[in-house]
């Protein structure tokens, strides 16, 4: 398959996307699979016509990634969200507040924690599995239903969210996938391990989402190799990060051309809703499949079923 964005990516005229994380060129954490190619994502969408919401909590670098989208695309027209994934009161005042400013929407997107030390969110649970997939959770479940309201009057599989998760999934996770006795992995469990786990949730997420939502086409991904500048960071000064890094960069893309599966999941019209949704996709748009815990249909109906049950009991429906 090509990798020349031009030819996936149609016209986006009339088009709305939500992008979280998207003003970050990528982040400054890294593995085998940089799970947010958030810039990269955002200016593509603009420069095809879509109107391109960027989620974030940090009003000043969305101020930098508009200034520099649109000094290469002056018509582009990218708007700001404000949203705290670490935090669910601002993730359901971005819902609401985005169901305010349309009657229509298009794409959701996703941004990721990477390997960050132990912390728990406000809301008590692990930095990793507290941004990469409960704030989602809660983020999409908010969304459905102006997405379903949507897809009922444009053509079908093009409302779609995806979730960005990585190969990590299968193989820093747990092999036993999911531990439901102990989610935030206080003990005895590493950044990686913790960070896999919130990769394979985010795979789980998409499936149980496609069961629920059949007019909505769900998908999950494995981004790929993404070159980045890694100057900062917890695990920049680990004797890991020091043996990887190179191995890693050796001929990967920036983050441009990084955020090339993602764009192929966001807009391609190459993936239909009848035989695709649910999917995980690697780089570029080739359906494969996810580890054994990945492709767990009961994993995925528990984890949304402990999920549901955790954010009941920290009063968030």
């Amino acid at each position: 398959m090509s990798n020349n964005l031009h030819d996936f990516i149609p016209d986006l005229a009339g088009k709305v996307a939500i992008v979280t994380g998207g003003h970050t060129g990528l982040d400054e954490f890294l593995i085998s699979s940089i799970p947010h190619s958030g810039f990269g994502t955002s200016i593509e969408l603009a420069k095809h016509g879509a109107r391109v919401y960027i989620a974030s909590r940090s009003a000043a670098k969305f101020k930098d990634a508009e200034q520099d989208i649109l000094s290469e695309y002056p018509k582009a027209d990218v708007r700001f969200l404000m949203l705290d994934l670490a935090d669910l009161k601002t993730v359901r005042e971005a819902a609401e507040r985005f169901v305010q400013l349309l009657s229509s929407s298009g794409t959701a997107y996703s941004f990721q924690v990477m390997c960050v030390p132990y912390e728990e969110t406000g809301n008590g649970f692990e930095m990793q599995i507290g941004v990469n997939y409960i704030g989602h959770f809660v983020f999409t479940k908010l969304l459905i239903p102006i997405l379903q309201k949507t897809a009922e009057t444009t053509e079908k599989g093009s409302v779609r969210v995806v979730n960005v998760s990585s190969d990590g999934h299968a193989k820093l996770a747990p092999k036993e996938g999911i531990i439901f006795s102990d989610m935030n992995m206080k003990n005895d469990f590493s950044v990686w391990a913790r960070y896999g786990h919130s990769k394979l949730a985010n795979v789980l997420h998409s499936r149980a989402l496609a069961k629920r939502y059949p007019n909505i086409l769900m998908l999950s991904l494995h981004p790929g190799t993404v070159k980045t500048n890694l100057s900062a960071g917890p695990i920049s000064s680990t004797p890991l990060y020091r043996l990887i890094k190179p191995l890693v960069e050796l001929g990967a893309p920036g983050p441009r051309k990084g955020a090339a599966n993602i764009l192929f999941a966001a807009v391609s019209p190459r993936l239909r809703l009848e035989c695709d949704n649910g999917a995980y996709l690697l780089p570029i748009g080739k359906v494969s499949s996810p580890s054994k815990a990945g492709s767990d249909p009961k994993m995925a109906e528990d984890l949304w079923e402990w999920t549901t049950k955790a954010l009941r009991s920290r009063g968030y429906e």
